[in-house]
């Protein structure tokens, strides 16, 4: 069972000040095959859906793509590009290599990339039974070695003939043949996460009784058979990759000792391997929640036995001092940055200029994966307005031809991303908050061990921005009408309140902010909210019985469902009792966690020109609406 707790990410000085380290190991060059890359950092494969309806590369993905090569990255894989549109294409956008007329988009990507010093990978891809039927191209079950045994997609595929196997095979050779031609600097074949490749490895999927299945010799053929076909095609010097779940950790699937055998068969055939584990069906594990480095070990294993370089990855941004060390010792070769990239494409050269509190580290809640990829949308990220919009979001970070006084009020989410934005434009910024600390409901975030280094550290990371900018914070004052005479411009961020709250009731926000838990050893916390569940979560860390009272028919209805499980785990693990359906308490000590409604703080003074409202106050939402309000209200300032 895996336990909440808090892990340190600085060297800190005898002042309490972040000393950099600087990272020498991992900001050597690097070696795949006959490919020199400028450091040890790689981009992982992210699915973005940036591409075009028909998977052609768009504007957008070029923006995308070349922002995090001049972020200083080293290598860039790519998303999951399909070698088979017609029923193995990831649901949604996916970036499509299987016809020659797609060269053209491809081309201009790499072009993108290498204008910015960084190599690109392109990873080929092939869904098998990970698709559902309503995404094939004739409406067809999706295909896997063995029929009928579903994923977490839920379609029921068929079995691959034995004939249609060395189409498929071509399939992937096909692709690797045209990512050459693109100008791709290797290509890496994707056979981790439950995808095609790792269906015919794991016995869990692969209930062949031909020569495909059986044995580990014989569920490995078909993968073996891919790799040979992409090395005879690229010929001898091109880099290859190979990208596995080195085990399944769920009954029936793939044992690690299987894994570590399988990376030996690869190792002749390949000039790196990129190791993760689990598949969709254990999404917690490849989309970890948990602390970081619970991936990393998988590599090290790895490395121990194969002679070509092996890729870590698992939330290792937190981890960039121990990952130094793991690479200078030959532990590891090359560390991946996967969701750290979405949050903060610069991360690599601003840890280069030992600037690492100014990056932002992704809090890893997977709003970009349950919210938005996994339902067929853009990926956006809750700490990062400019994903997605890299080009616009440059644009808007340009000097203001005017510069104007600006007062917000509130240093939440909001009213921090909107002065560093109009101060970056130029503009002189004073923010008023009525709290003692910045971060607003950041800070009841923080309150619990799930997430508390992570929104601690975004509570950091706004303070050390506005210092940057020289940006006039006043905390523990209240604003007042006659504060906003001498500003042109006003926005309000004061987010929201809560209501409803019955006579004795402790409101859960202002309880987790100040880290004052009620007497009583039985709490009940009534709320069917996120912070109803980091409010039982907290409450039962210090040490109370508590109930958590939901008046719907779940819990964590606002957020997204990775989250909300995660959450659950935690709270069963503390041994909190949950209950549906339940009408709000009317005795004993209740914490309330339930209804909230927009700040009305200066209300009468808003006129949409001089004063305007941003964030959850007008927008209403969590973080990301927050986010993105203070960021783009900024920029029209």
């Amino acid at each position: 069972m895996m336990t909440t707790h808090a892990f340190d990410v600085s060297v800190r000085n005898k002042e309490g000040d972040e000393t950099p380290r600087t990272h020498e190991a991992l900001f050597q060059r690097g070696q795949i095959g006959r490919m020199t890359l400028r450091n040890r950092f790689v981009q992982s494969p992210i699915f973005t859906q940036y591409a075009g309806t028909f998977g052609d590369v768009s504007d957008r993905m070029i923006e995308y793509y070349r922002a995090r090569a001049r972020g200083g990255v080293g290598l860039i894989i790519t998303e999951n590009t399909s070698v088979d549109w017609m029923v193995g294409r990831t649901v949604g956008h996916p970036i499509r290599i299987d016809h020659d007329r797609f060269r053209s988009g491809l081309a201009a990507l790499t072009e993108a990339v290498h204008n910015e010093g960084a190599k690109i990978a392109v990873q080929l891809h092939h869904t098998g039974r990970q698709n559902s039927q309503a995404n094939t191209e004739r409406n067809e079950p999706p295909i896997a070695p063995t029929a009928g045994i579903t994923s977490a997609f839920g379609t029921p595929p068929r079995a691959i003939e034995l004939a249609e196997i060395p189409g498929l095979v071509d399939m992937y050779a096909q692709g690797a043949r045209r990512a050459v031609e693109a100008g791709f600097d290797a290509v890496e074949l994707h056979g981790a996460h439950g995808y095609l490749l790792g269906q015919f490895l794991s016995p869990k999927t692969n209930k062949r009784t031909d020569e495909y299945g059986g044995s580990l010799e014989n569920r490995a053929r078909f993968a073996l058979e891919v790799v040979r076909a992409v090395r005879d095609i690229v010929g001898p010097d091109f880099p290859v990759m190979y990208r596995l779940s080195v085990e399944e950790p769920y009954e029936g699937g793939l044992p690690l000792d299987e894994g570590l055998r399988f990376c030996k068969m690869l190792e002749q055939y390949v000039d790196a391997l990129d190791v993760s584990a689990g598949n969709y069906d254990t999404a917690a594990t490849l989309l970890p929640m948990y602390p970081p480095g619970n991936l990393v070990h998988y590599a090290k294993a790895v490395k121990e036995r194969v002679s070509v370089p092996v890729i870590g990855v698992g939330r290792l941004t937190w981890l960039l001092d121990e990952m130094n060390d793991a690479v200078a010792s030959g532990e590891l070769d090359f560390v991946a940055l996967g969701r750290a990239q979405l949050a903060d494409p610069e991360t690599v050269a601003k840890t280069r200029r030992g600037e690492g509190a100014h990056v932002r580290r992704c809090i890893a809640v997977n709003e970009c994966i349950s919210r938005w990829m996994f339902k067929g949308q853009h990926t956006q990220c809750v700490i990062n307005p400019a994903l997605s919009q890299e080009a616009r979001a440059k644009d808007a970070l340009r000097r203001a031809d005017v510069a104007k006084r600006v007062l917000i009020v509130g240093a939440g989410p909001s009213g921090c991303e909107a002065a560093i934005v109009a101060a970056e434009r130029g503009h002189d910024v004073t923010i008023i908050e009525r709290q003692e600390a910045i971060g607003g409901q950041l800070r009841a975030w923080s309150a619990a061990g799930f997430l508390h280094t992570e929104m601690r550290n975004m509570i950091n990371f706004y303070r050390v921005e506005l210092q940057r900018l020289a940006i006039d914070v006043r905390l523990g004052t209240e604003a007042t009408q006659s504060d906003l005479d001498s500003y042109d411009v006003v926005l309000l961020a004061t987010g929201t309140v809560s209501t409803g709250l019955p006579d004795g009731a402790i409101d859960a926000v202002e309880m987790l902010t100040t880290g004052t838990a009620p007497d009583g050893d039985l709490v009940t916390v009534h709320g069917d909210t996120e912070i109803a569940m980091f409010a039982a979560l907290w409450l039962a860390e210090q040490g109370r019985r508590v109930r958590l009272s939901s008046p719907s028919g779940d819990v964590g209805i606002d957020t997204n469902d990775m989250q909300r499980d995660r959450l659950a785990e935690l709270l069963a693990a503390q041994g909190v009792e949950t209950a549906v359906g339940q009408a709000a308490p009317n005795g004993g000590v209740v914490v309330w966690a339930q209804d909230r409604v927009a700040s009305d703080v200066l209300t009468g003074m808003v006129d949409e020109e001089k004063v305007r409202e941003i964030g959850t106050r007008t927008r209403g939402g969590r973080m990301y609406e927050a986010t993105q309000s203070g960021f783009w209200a900024a920029a029209r300032i």
